[in-house]
């Protein structure tokens, strides 16, 4: 291995993964792809070098997903991306690892019990390495916590209530696997109550407000987010909740796959459960989405803030979801290599690199606009 590759993608045969990737590419930041199965990892390659028309910088390596596998490879580098999901179920070796060897390490979780769990066994000890710890770093959730750093610069807001809308929503196999472990467990799903979290019902539609359209939508909590988490044990925040509004369609899907669940595996071992929400995945998987389209995946984040005197608000246009993901991972770990790291530890994108920072990137990149 090369002391010139310093990022590692981990899972990057998959969807995710490969965008991961091309945005690397695009930064001529060179790159490990790994994975455990090199056939995969080639065609994965491939597609990245066809989407980037032009020299990607990067190895593949193969490894299981165990601490003794991984840490040779993780020794090298100094930034550990990990895009395999579910991240409950695959995670804990490759976070292990990552401290082990002195990495700073990203994943595109969507799960929030995932990054309550890693915050409280791995939290302090990456800050007392001067390392980031920095689940989410996607759309799903960093998005919200950009959008809520803007509403908090606001003096005397302490209740946050963030919104997320897409238009066209393409969920790839590891998102919709995730997300069913997520909303048909009875761990997860939570708001932030008077600094205490509560848990949202699983099975309740809520009609939604959003600011691009002239009706209301219909939204779940769709794994409570992470922004709860990350806001938790922010002196500056009492509430904090987060939904997701979507075509009628999906969100009638995922309501039905959560009430079969209820009547079905809710009373199984965890195990179990997760066994039963993963082959509720396979059957919903329709294979691999085409990458997602800035001009149709397009999307908002509504944050909207309040305090005793005090009222604001923060709509956020921010397209192509995964493909944002990608770019934001990217960012993040050309920073990391450029030592422009704000805050280490468990952090939040939005707070390990500024939120204004990130905001004025992607808005030069064409993603999002930018606050009055």
């Amino acid at each position: 291995m090369s002391s010139e590759f310093q990022v590692l993608i981990y899972g990057g045969s998959g969807y995710t993964g490969k965008l991961v990737a091309e945005s690397l590419a695009q930064r001529d930041i060179p790159f490990y792809l790994a994975g455990r199965n090199q056939e995969r990892l080639e065609k994965a390659l491939n597609v990245v070098k066809q989407r980037h028309d032009g020299e990607v910088n990067a190895r593949i390596v193969t490894a299981n997903n165990t601490v003794g596998e991984l840490r040779p490879l993780f020794d090298q580098v100094s930034v550990v991306i990990n895009v395999s999901g579910p991240f409950m179920q695959l995670g804990w070796p490759i976070v292990e690892a990552a401290l082990q060897s002195g990495c700073h390490y990203l994943d595109t979780t969507g799960e929030q019990d995932w990054t309550a769990a890693i915050q409280k066994k791995y939290g302090q000890a990456f800050a007392d390495k001067d390392l980031l710890l920095c689940p989410a770093c996607s759309y799903m959730w960093s998005a919200g916590a950009i959008a809520a750093e803007v509403v908090l610069e606001t003096k005397g807001i302490d209740s946050l209530d963030i919104l997320y809308q897409i238009e066209n929503a393409l969920p790839s196999e590891a998102s919709t696997k995730s997300f069913l472990r997520m909303v048909c467990n009875d761990v997860s799903q939570y708001f932030l109550n008077q600094n205490e979290l509560e848990a949202w019902p699983n099975d309740k539609m809520i009609q939604a407000v959003a600011p691009n359209h002239n009706y209301t939508l219909s939204a779940l909590p769709w794994g409570g987010g992470c922004e709860p988490i990350w806001y938790k044990d922010d002196p500056r925040v009492r509430n904090c909740s987060v939904i997701t509004a979507g075509e009628e369609s999906l969100m009638v899907a995922v309501l039905e796959a959560v009430r079969a669940f209820n009547d079905q595996a809710a009373h199984l071992p965890q195990e179990e459960r997760e066994a039963w929400t993963n082959a509720m995945g396979d059957e919903m998987n329709s294979g691999e989405p085409p990458k997602d389209d800035i001009d149709v995946q397009r999307g908002i984040i509504s944050c909207k803030g309040q305090g005793r005197q005090v009222t604001t608000e923060f709509v956020m246009n921010l397209s192509a979801p995964y493909t944002w993901t990608g770019d934001l991972c990217a960012e993040a770990a050309q920073r990391l290599i450029n030592g422009q790291l704000k805050n280490c530890g468990f952090q939040s994108s939005a707070k390990a690199f500024g939120h204004r920072e990130l905001l004025q990137t992607f808005h030069e990149r064409g993603y999002c606009n930018l606050p009055d």
